[in-house]
């Protein structure tokens, strides 16, 4: 018997041992051919390219032409990042569910509606043949990447599937991918505005005997929805149009609404808690929040104000998270081959690119360098219509119309197909449907954005990678079908730029022109070049007043268009103006790193004032919380206890007020506030109006009080006491792998560690435990050797290979690392066709 055991532990061994070879040769196989050559086949590039790679996997694609580079960044972005590509193509078509099975059925059935793969087959056909020849190239390298690699990627493995080949068509997807990373959060934002739009015109209307007084609903819309707020810091043409701005205080929060326009006392029933009364006493809980919202910072210095006379770019995109990171780093020489005339052409980009797509997505090019933005303005309209998808029909001003109805079927890993029908109109695609508005009964909420629009999506950023002046970019930027961007830039000349890139309708009617859409071009694109002042900024709140802002938002410019506070923004600004040397890239990696929270100082004023000799009475807690709120550093740092818990009760005032509005309206429950609503909040909380202040609170004391013990309670649950909840222990990063969750203690391989970090949203280093800056760069065209670029994360999406996290503690401390690749340590060489062939 002992025999037996023992044969049989040992076959149990022996077999784990197979196993783990075998998973351990699967793994292996999959990593990329770093040095030697590789043929081209019968796809390979028209002439030679080298592909160097630097001891953390940074590399340099040398080629002829830019097909041929093109090529050889397919190449290394097939054989590094596959996955993530084939994830990006996949969430933007709705077919995530045929790779990852029933878990993503919801999400296809939201992407599948706009039909984003026959949008991207449309941009292929119209693009120009140089165009053509470019993404088809890249399409060949992409496919002999992915075919060079002795095993298929690990995560198929894992799933047990099959990579599908690449093809033009996908590249696009990935940019409709990121399309909708930075917009399609306007959508769900929309449908809660107009739903509450809606209610309080039928509220005023039902309290008034004669029609809806249109006045008044307009005064409480611009109260929740406001334009602007004390914190906007816009950019100015000229120092004189900054003054005359900034003299008559345009973007101040709008007044309190009058209890005629609206009452929430009046409309709640709850018997009311006094003054003294804690959390228990009323129904608030801590609500969730999101981490943050699609954004960047971006500014330019003109040469007349940097060190070397030339301008002075820089750039940090907020994006979510991930392992591996949203950008692969990449230099590109195009040689322009060996004759006079090619070698004109010749050229190095070097920045971040986005693995998909065979473009430098911001960085430099020699001649000009380039960041982004999000760009918040009209590029969505969501409107609801009276409907009936039973009979697949709708109604407009000219009566019933009938609905295109287009069937779908989701395939799904290991499952049976879902249909889906698409209901399809000139006024949109139906999103979400609801049943029983008591306005317009079945009610369809209809969208039409400008992402499913024919010309919207294109492949003009070829051009784009190739400008050579300010002028040239300005002119070529919204002919660009990227989703729209604030594009500042800079030249070698010292000039700076700020416009919109990406196709803007021309009219008034933002997504709602009529078809065929006729799209703007540079005369009548918003733009501000050479400010006097010397500077450009971008933090995604209000950029431009005036008539440039009208092009941006339409209809909705009087709504504040999504824009995020200008707090971060003026920071950025006010550290701009400071500056009292000619800048530098260490200049700029400061402004970058500014954690002081200017935002929060009167909310920790306000907290210590609620929270006076009577409020403390018989209530040790309070007294805690507040010892330790005063205690104030005024910065994000990990060791703060006092930010995190004034960040704790603003961020509770905020959820409970937006709730007690929209739960007293019936309208918008579940949103979340516009980043302008902080204004309007702030003036709730300190003129405190009685008549906005909804049961069961006596008085604003009550209300604010109730917030503090909210975070009292919220608080205990996380930390074993009050003085030991700092914000690292918040503000941790979980940057994470797709596939991490479904593999356990196994998660630790595939995870960045997990890190405390500097920073929050309301400032310039914009950093959360998922969200926050994808990368953070700063460049002078002409001289890169002097830029630096961080990000967080390495080049390589295997787990097992030595590039695959590094950087990221770089990225977590805030040390500069070099924009050029270091000193070559892999060299491999694509050969063309021909030498294959021979």
């Amino acid at each position: 018997m002992k025999k037996a055991l023992l044969w049989l532990g040992s076959a149990a061994v022996l077999a784990l041992a197979v196993l783990l070879v075998v998973v351990w040769w699967l793994l292996r196989g999959s990593l990329p051919q770093l040095s030697g050559e590789i043929d081209g086949r019968e796809a390979g590039p028209q002439a030679q390219v080298v592909l160097q790679r630097d001891a953390d996997g940074a590399p340099t694609v040398r080629g002829d032409n830019w097909p041929d580079v093109a090529y050889g960044l397919g190449f290394l972005h097939a054989q590094d990042r596959f996955f993530q590509m084939d994830l990006s193509r996949r969430f933007a078509a709705g077919e995530l569910s045929a790779l990852l099975g029933s878990s993503t059925v919801e999400q296809d059935k939201q992407a599948r509606v706009f039909r984003l793969r026959q949008v991207a087959r449309q941009a292929i056909a119209a693009a120009t043949p140089e165009q053509r020849a470019w993404i088809e190239a890249y399409t060949r390298g992409v496919n002999r990447g992915l075919d060079a690699l002795s095993v298929r990627p690990w995560e198929y493995v894992l799933l047990r599937a099959t990579p599908e080949a690449w093809r033009p068509e996908d590249s696009i997807l990935v940019l409709h991918s990121m399309w909708w990373q930075l917009q399609h959060e306007g959508v769900q934002s929309e449908i809660a505005r107009r739903s509450i739009e809606l209610r309080v015109i039928e509220r005023i209307a039902a309290a008034s005997k004669e029609e809806s007084d249109t006045t008044q609903a307009a005064e409480v819309l611009r109260f929740f929805f406001p334009r602007g707020n004390e914190w906007d810091a816009p950019n100015f043409l000229t120092l004189q149009a900054a003054r005359e701005a900034n003299g008559g205080n345009p973007f101040a929060a709008p007044p309190v609404p009058s209890p005629d326009a609206l009452d929430l006392r009046a409309a709640s029933r709850k018997p009311a808690v006094a003054a003294g009364g804690g959390a228990a006493a009323a129904d608030v809980a801590p609500l969730a929040e999101r981490e943050g919202v699609p954004g960047s910072n971006a500014w330019a210095v003109a040469g007349a104000h940097t060190a070397s006379g030339i301008a002075l770019v820089a750039g940090d995109m907020h994006l979510g998270l991930r392992v591996p990171t949203v950008w692969y780093r990449a230099r590109l020489q195009i040689t322009g081959g060996n004759d006079a005339s090619s070698a004109a052409k010749a050229m190095e980009l070097n920045g971040v690119t986005l693995p998909g797509l065979p473009v430098v997505a911001a960085g430099s090019n020699g001649h000009i360098a380039w960041s982004f933005t999000n760009s918040y303005g009209d590029w969505v309209d969501v409107r609801p219509r009276s409907c009936s998808l039973s009979r697949g029909t709708y109604v407009t001003a000219e009566g019933e119309q009938r609905f295109r109805v287009i069937r779908e079927r989701i395939e799904v890993a290991r499952g049976e197909i879902v249909p889906l029908d698409v209901y399809d109109s000139p006024h949109g695609v139906v999103i979400e449907r609801s049943a029983n508005d008591p306005t317009l009964g079945e009610t369809c909420w209809m969208t039409r954005w400008l992402i499913s629009e024919p010309g919207a999506t294109n492949l003009a950023a070829l051009e784009l990678q190739q400008v050579q002046s300010v002028d040239a970019a300005l002119e070529l930027a919204p002919k660009v079908g990227i989703p729209h961007q604030n594009f500042t830039l800079g030249d070698r000349s010292g000039r700076i730029a700020w416009t919109i890139i990406g196709r803007m309708p021309q009219g008034e009617l933002g997504p709602e022109t009529p078809r065929p859409v006729l799209w703007r071009d540079a005369d009548s694109a918003p733009r501000i070049v050479d400010p006097e002042v010397g500077r450009l900024w971008s933090a995604n709140s209000r950029h431009v007043e005036g008539a440039l802002e009208r092009v941006l938002g339409n209809d909705e410019a009087d709504g504040g268009m999504g824009y995020d506070t200008g707090a971060r923004q003026g920071q950025i600004r006010d550290g701009l103006l400071a500056l009292t040397t000619p800048a530098t890239a260490a200049d700029m990696l400061s402004i970058q790193l500014d954690d002081r929270a200017v935002f929060l100082e009167r909310w920790q004023r306000l907290l210590l004032a609620t929270l006076d000799e009577e409020a403390l009475r018989n209530q040790p807690q309070r007294a805690e919380l507040r010892r330790l709120a005063a205690d104030w550093q005024g910065r994000a740092i990990p060791a703060s206890v006092s930010y995190r818990l004034v960040r704790a009760f603003r961020d509770q005032t905020r959820r409970a007020s937006w709730e007690m509005i929209t739960r007293t309206l019936q309208a918008g429950e579940g949103s979340y506030p516009a980043n302008l609503f902080e204004g309007s909040l702030w003036r709730l909380v300190t003129e405190q109006p009685p008549h906005l202040l909804a049961e069961p609170y006596a008085d604003w004391r009550a209300f604010l009080l109730t917030q503090v013990d909210a975070v009292i309670a919220d608080l205990a649950q996380r930390c074993p006491a009050l003085a030991t909840c700092t914000w690292g222990d918040r503000n941790t990063s979980r940057i994470r792998h797709p596939l991490s969750a479904s593999l356990g203690p196994l998660a630790r391989y595939l995870d960045m560690p997990a890190r405390p970090l500097t920073g929050d949203n309301d400032m310039p280093r914009v950093v959360g435990p998922g969200f926050g800056a994808s990368e953070r760069f700063a460049v002078s065209p002409g001289r890169e050797a002097e830029g630096y670029l961080q990000i967080p994360g390495g080049q390589s999406g295997h787990p097992l290979s030595p590039f695959y996290r590094a950087g990221y503690e770089d990225w977590v401390t805030g040390r500069a690392r070099p924009l050029l690749p270091g000193p070559t340590v892999h060299t491999l060489v694509l050969k063309p066709v021909a030498a294959s062939g021979e």
